[in-house]
């Protein structure tokens, strides 16, 4: 089965979630066993309070007693004392009578810290019915129905004698926060894989779409040098062919013959030079020629040079606000060569007669210059990539424009060999302008 990167997409997205999921899963089912194993430990806490619940009561019975002895002695002959003080013997006591809500509350809190329960809780002990059998403050009494119907509760076993046997509920208002902060390394390391994956994916994806895209660019680039290269070499035979018929042999056939062959044979190596100026600028192996100049002087010359092309498609090219001189260091040949790829592409890119304005300025530290043309513009999705290696700007219904889409990136590269900066602005069918930054040398 042919897989496109559409499929690829699709069962990688698929694995992807499928992978999450199981995370989502495991991460799910390691916090409910952390749960488990928190009331477990908070039950075994309870459990060991219930036993030291009797010492405790133990210990305030005979510290009332004592008291009680101790009024005794000093002539205390109230019959109701002495009643009382037999009856802090019995077991028919109320539970409110024999502990303090403060005592158990010491109690709890010991267990829990021996346990490493340090996390708020609220308890409260009640009978059978529901009622509270210690003293409870309003906020308690706020989680009453809480602690009745989720609370973790442990029967406490004081003795056989009372009528409703009493039972401890606990809750922990901030547990989830508690079991989030212990398993914080766990689930920190879970969430930086998942977030790993995506990532791994977005890269992946991303670099088969870049290298589909790459692809597709080498393959027009390789189709366009074909077409450009069989042109003038099939000129150049015809030629050839024409110079060997006897019935063509004259001098002014054969010196027009021989012009054509000149005129494709240069062509022809202006292509190659081209390429193979792409390949050295890829290397960084470009050396400039640092010599002073002026980029006025180069600018008309560049403009001469395409005079007569303009002229015959009864257009013009203007040097607007021009300064009387822009001194610079730099190399002569590169820095023509990007005012020849801007005005060849103004030319170009246009389905009316061309009109380019080229004007100057001077900032604080640096040349300005600004080439305007009026061709069929470029829309904002491309505008980002005209200065990529053979990217290619859609032409619409312009099929006749030929090139390897290396101009505009030759043209960026020699302006920042030079220190400089070009960006470009344009709207749709109204043109384009290239605005170049090139320091002043001082």
């Amino acid at each position: 089965m042919k897989l496109n990167l559409k499929n690829i997409v699709v069962l990688i997205s698929l694995a992807i979630l499928g992978l999450i999921g199981v995370q989502i899963v495991w991460i799910n089912n390691a916090i409910e066993v952390r749960k488990s194993q928190f009331d477990q430990e908070v039950k075994t806490s309870l459990v060991v309070v219930t036993q030291e619940i009797p010492k405790v009561i133990r210990k305030n019975q005979e510290a009332k007693f004592f008291q009680r002895q101790q009024q005794l002695n000093q002539g205390v002959t109230d019959i109701s004392a002495l009643i009382n003080a037999m009856l802090d013997n019995t077991p028919f006591q109320q539970f409110s009578d024999k502990i303090t809500t403060e005592q158990l509350d010491s109690l709890i809190q010991g267990q829990m810290k021996k346990r490493g329960i340090n996390t708020p809780y609220i308890f409260g002990v009640f009978d059978a019915t529901g009622n509270y059998l210690l003293e409870t403050d309003s906020i308690t009494k706020q989680y009453t129905n809480q602690l009745l119907s989720e609370g973790i509760n442990i029967p406490v076993f004081v003795d056989d004698f009372m009528l409703t046997q009493p039972f401890i509920s606990i809750i922990f208002p901030k547990k989830n926060n508690f079991i989030f902060k212990k398993m914080w390394l766990i689930l920190s390391i879970s969430f930086l894989l998942i977030l790993a994956v995506i990532y791994a994916f977005y890269f992946t994806v991303n670099t088969i779409r870049k290298q589909k895209q790459l692809s597709e660019i080498k393959n027009d680039f390789i189709n366009n040098m074909t077409h450009e290269l069989k042109t003038p070499i099939s000129t150049i035979q015809l030629a050839c062919e024409a110079l060997n018929d006897s019935d063509m042999n004259s001098k002014e056939s054969n010196e027009t013959f021989v012009k054509m062959i000149k005129d494709e044979n240069s062509r022809l190596k202006g292509l190659v030079d081209t390429v193979l100026k792409t390949a050295i600028l890829d290397k960084g192996q470009m050396k400039l020629q640092q010599e002073e100049q002026d980029i006025l002087e180069i600018i008309h010359q560049v403009k001469g040079n395409f005079s007569l092309q303009v002229n015959q498609l009864n257009g013009q090219i203007i040097i607007e606000n021009e300064l009387t001189a822009m001194p610079f260091v730099g190399d002569k040949q590169h820095l023509t060569n990007v005012f020849q790829n801007l005005i060849d592409n103004a030319i170009k890119y246009t389905t009316k007669s061309p009109e380019i304005h080229i004007s100057t300025a001077k900032t604080i530290d640096s040349f300005l210059i600004k080439v305007t043309d009026n061709g069929i513009g470029i829309s904002k999705e491309n505008l980002e990539k005209v200065f990529e290696k053979l990217y290619r700007v859609p032409t619409g219904d312009l099929h006749n424009v030929k090139g390897f889409g290396l101009g505009l990136n030759y043209v960026k590269t020699m302006i920042e060999l030079h220190g400089g900066k070009i960006e470009v602005k344009s709207t749709k069918e109204k043109g384009s302008t290239f605005i170049i930054q090139i320091p002043i040398v001082q």
